[in-house]
């Protein structure tokens, strides 16, 4: 076991002193002394949010209203952002972006430090909301944002978001060198330091790597003991999971408490830190054979966590009270949460789906990824799942051919696909079924568009069912031929083997660009043709050819 005196978080690694309460205005004091002090004691805010987010949003209040007295537009923001950031600790993500977003809207241009900071709240916020996506857009928008006017622990603070968000959306390798950037910056000072390795391990444990987690806690306690601060509730709880991991319940239920006693003596409530904590807790007891107590443990759980927020902690609570269910000789009530948890696991896997993808295309969009751009690229603009282009790529390609029809002889259509019944497909096979039917249309997609892709004709998924085919040909006949053999190809493909007893059939719009089309205005005509497609009974391909294109 691991002596001992994050899901990953931004809390002190020590308890700090209790917030001194808001001192009045001094007489005598230059306004040069004013301002001077009310940036002290809004840096002091750093860490108290961490500490007791709900004093921490008085306190900040307060400073706001001296701020605004004097004058002080700089500390104004500052004391928003501090507003928002401890409303996001206290597990009330909308009301952190109000105050992000009037930060932004009543004090433009934002200072340098102003608007790295936004961005990372409103990645938190986004997490929070269990979008990791957007939530590592943000987080690299702060990223190229970096300036030496902004601190060096906000930089480490945001670097550490990055390798999180990335390690959480399946990029592991990408998130280590992301943690090693954030080490690098936070060296020497200890808060931060032993957050990056904090978060480090608990990347290492999620992994499923027992030795190198145990070789990264390690480092935390060596940590701890070279800076002189005990390990915080998030340190804790990590150095349990590392103990669930190596098969030893009885050091992990004993260091889960105290994570839990951690967070209960400092009335921190940080998200899903305790609730987490208290799942971490469940599990090792549930190990020890003390299936009552785990789940009188994950009932706590479930009660903090309420019943929409933070996804992807409710899943997992529900996943481990159908085990504990089980143990106690409850299978009614072990099936019963065992199909609330699919049901929240499956909304958690819509999100996921195209994390991998969108995660590169935000990294390539920053400054640090445009060094790596050769190796990104392609990556950020094709779909994981199929294999065809993506949304991005669309939009990117489309606006080009369009102007490039203008001042050719030849035609460019759009066609959008549908699927018809497709969530029948996954509902009654599988959503694994439902995949190996998109990927097989997308093979056929290719096919189709093969013969005219020199002209730079391709095939691309919005998302979803929803197939698109840009066409760039002769004539529009073509095009219509193009599309409709395809449409023939998917119905007469040999599906037995995908979907024994079901033909897979699909519905289309297309549209011939005009002089005057747009790429939105082109887009929108091919869907209300793939609305009539749906509305005539499906299995069709209706077109816009009234309209006519340019001659």
């Amino acid at each position: 076991m691991i002596e001992v005196n994050q899901p990953r978080d931004g809390k002190p690694s020590s308890p700090t002193p209790p917030i001194p309460p808001l001192s009045s205005t001094a007489t005598g004091l230059s306004l040069g002394e004013e301002r001077t002090r009310l940036a002290q004691e809004l840096a002091a805010l750093d860490d108290a949010v961490g500490l007791d987010p709900a004093r921490a949003l008085e306190r900040a209040r307060g400073l706001q209203e001296r701020a605004e007295e004097l004058g002080d537009h700089h500390a104004t923001v500052s004391a928003l952002l501090w507003q928002a950031e401890a409303h996001q600790r206290d597990g009330e993500p909308a009301a952190a972006a109000a105050i992000v977003n009037q930060a932004r809207d009543a004090h433009a241009p934002l200072a340098t430090e102003h608007t790295v900071r936004a961005s990372w709240l409103t990645a938190r916020i986004y997490t929070d909301l269990g979008d990791r996506p957007t939530a590592l857009e943000h987080a690299m928008d702060a990223v190229g944002a970096f300036n030496d006017e902004v601190s060096r622990r906000l930089r480490t603070r945001v670097l550490i978001k990055v390798a999180d968000l990335l390690d959480e959306l399946g990029a592991h390798d990408d998130s280590m060198i992301w943690y090693a950037r954030a080490e690098e910056l936070a060296t020497g000072d200890g808060r931060m330091h032993m957050l990056v390795v904090n978060n480090r391990a608990y990347s290492t444990l999620e992994s499923g790597d027992g030795d190198a987690a145990l070789e990264q806690a390690r480092l935390l306690m060596s940590l701890s003991r070279h800076y002189g601060r005990p390990l915080n509730a998030d340190a804790l709880d990590t150095v349990a999971r590392i103990h669930l991991l190596r098969d030893d319940p009885a050091a992990a239920s004993e260091t889960a408490q105290q994570a839990v006693d951690a967070a209960e003596q400092l009335e921190v409530k940080v998200g899903d830190a305790l609730p987490e904590y208290l799942l971490t807790l469940a599990v090792a007891q549930r190990g020890l054979g003390e299936a009552e107590l785990a789940a009188k443990t994950l009932g706590r759980a479930r009660d903090l966590i309420g019943p929409e927020a933070y996804g992807r902690t409710r899943a997992r609570i529900l996943q481990e009270e159908a085990e504990v269910r089980a143990a106690l000789g409850d299978y009614r009530a072990a099936f019963e949460i065992h199909k609330e948890f699919y049901e929240a696991d499956q909304e958690l896997l819509s999100q996921q789906r195209e994390a991998q993808a969108r995660a590169r295309q935000t990294i390539f969009e920053t400054v640090t990824a445009r060094e790596e751009a050769a190796r990104y690229r392609e990556e950020a603009r094709r779909d994981p799942l199929t294999g065809l282009w993506n949304r991005l790529y669309v939009e990117e390609r489309l606006g080009g051919l369009l102007r490039d029809q203008m001042v050719s002889s030849g035609v460019l259509s759009v066609a959008l696909l549908d699927l018809d019944h497709f969530k029948t497909v996954n509902d009654t096979f599988s959503h694994e079924v439902g995949d190996e039917v998109l990927r097989t249309v997308a093979r056929l997609l290719e096919d189709a568009v093969a013969p005219v892709a020199v002209t730079g004709s391709f095939a691309a998924r919005l998302g979803g069912e929803e197939l698109l085919l840009i066409l760039s040909t002769g004539h529009r006949d073509e095009a219509l031929r193009i599309t409709e053999s395809l449409r023939a190809s998917v119905e007469n493909y040999g599906w037995t083997p995908i979907t024994p007893g079901r033909v897979i059939t699909l519905s289309g719009g297309m549209a011939t660009a005009v002089l005057e089309d747009t790429r939105s205005s082109l887009l929108a005509r091919a869907d209300a043709q793939l609305y009539a497609a749906k509305s005539a009974g499906r299995n069709r391909i209706c077109t816009d050819f009234s309209t006519g294109p340019r001659d």
